[in-house]
């Protein structure tokens, strides 16, 4: 163990390692972490970047906080050699490797977590009795999470996503004029069809997709869950990526999969904790309306849509990006009543109902005055006081019926800190 311990803690000899490109919104949170001594959960989607991320804070430790390089572990748990070792044997076993003691204070990262029997167990006793900061990743989350009940009020979890808009541009390292802002629309495309896996990214591989799809098939789906048959979970995968952002409901699926509606239910949510497709509910003020109707889908990574829809609809991806871009800052929700749909509603902090609807057109064209009136009656219906058409290149803003209606191109929107105008 001694052996591999200094093979994959190259620090410990003063040599360098590889830390990537920086993804400073998710660094600063795990070094905002190492002021309480909760253990981190690292979680997200296989080849999202969790591991990259976690030796860019090793890196800030030893060059930043001048901690000891001996005095932080890294353990990749999938390691063969490590399939019957326990979490307390390996520390015990690096103490030992430097002769450290109990009251000096050690960072444990223990990568890819959901390997290791009883991890929770362990990690709680570390917290409780060593001076410890620990970091755990892991991408099997449905494996995961049921155990991290275990570590209540001992835990933080930090989710990873796929790269967003700016974090591609910084990957591309393109640097625009702000005299050719319109250079952005050209390169939102490309995000459109390439997504935001860091390593796809850098380096197309036609393979990659297809690779990163049997990964969570069979590791995280089947044979965490005892499936017999992954070839419906991956049709299931299929379906979802053709109704991208459309309507559809349990029902219809399982018809289409000769499952029952539970099993089509259950496989679904082994999707959404392995994080492959993303679930949006119908607004109602109705709770039996909002559980039981039709859903929408949308996949975690466009990149993932383009490659798995059987024929790529570019305005199903915009609302994807979109449908990613708002879930991160509020509980967003479709609207569809009496015939009457919006893509996406929610409450901003001042409590007031927002209304966005996804229409990707250049400056050129105007959108058609029955859909300005349509989603006019549902603000009305709603009381909300703004409504935004998201466009590819069109920005303007007019008052109709008190209500304000913003114009808004999605890589201006995209690029945005926060929407501080939606407050």
């Amino acid at each position: 163990m001694r052996e591999l311990f200094y093979l994959i803690n190259p620090w410990w000899e003063n040599k360098k390692f590889d830390i990537g490109i920086m993804r400073q919104k998710y660094l600063s949170r795990l070094i905002k972490s190492l002021k309480h001594k909760r253990a981190v959960l690292v979680t997200g989607s296989r080849r999202v970047g969790k591991t990259t991320l976690l030796k860019q804070l090793i890196n800030h430790l030893i060059f930043e906080r001048n901690i000891k390089p001996r005095h932080i572990l890294y353990v990749l748990l999938d390691h063969p050699r490590l399939a019957k070792v326990s979490l307390l044997e390996i520390v015990t076993k690096y103490r030992t490797t430097h002769l450290l003691s109990r009251a000096q204070k050690i960072y444990l990262f223990f990568d890819e977590v959901q390997y290791i029997k009883n991890w929770e167990q362990a990690v709680k006793s570390l917290i409780d009795t060593e001076n410890v900061k620990v970091f755990l990743s892991g991408s099997a989350s449905a494996e995961i999470f049921q155990k991290t009940s275990f570590l209540t009020g001992r835990y933080e979890k930090v989710k990873i996503d796929p790269l967003d808009f700016k974090e591609f541009l910084q990957f591309k390292n393109v640097s625009v004029s702000p005299i050719e802002d319109y250079k952005y629309e050209a390169y939102l495309e490309k995000y459109l069809k390439v997504g935001g896996y860091p390593e796809y990214v850098l380096q197309r591989d036609d393979s990659y997709f297809t690779d990163l799809l049997e990964a969570i098939i069979f590791k995280d789906i089947v044979y965490t869950h005892g499936i017999k048959n992954p070839d419906i979970v991956r049709d299931l995968i299929l379906l979802l990526s053709d109704r991208n952002g459309h309507q559809t409901s349990y029902t219809k699926l399982s018809k289409i999969l000769s499952l029952s509606v539970d099993t089509t239910k259950e496989y679904v949510t082994f999707l959404r904790q392995t994080f492959i497709v993303e679930e949006i509910e119908r607004f109602s003020r109705s709770r039996s309306k909002k559980i039981y109707s039709a859903k929408k889908f949308y996949l975690h990574d466009v990149g993932l849509l383009h490659d798995l829809s059987s024929k790529f609809n570019l305005g199903s991806a915009v609302e994807n990006i979109l449908f990613k871009f708002l879930s991160g800052f509020f509980k967003t929700n479709f609207y569809y009543e009496n015939q009457k749909e919006v893509d996406f509603v929610f409450k901003n902090r001042q409590g007031d109902f927002v209304l966005v609807e996804s229409k990707f057109i250049s400056y050129e064209k105007n959108i058609e005055e029955k859909d300005i009136e349509t989603i006019i009656k549902v603000a009305q219906e709603l009381k909300a006081k703004t409504i935004f058409f998201i466009t590819r290149n069109l920005k303007k803003r007019e008052k109709r019926e008190k209500i304000i209606i913003n114009w808004i191109p999605l890589h201006k929107l995209l690029r945005s800190d926060f929407p501080l105008r939606w407050e």
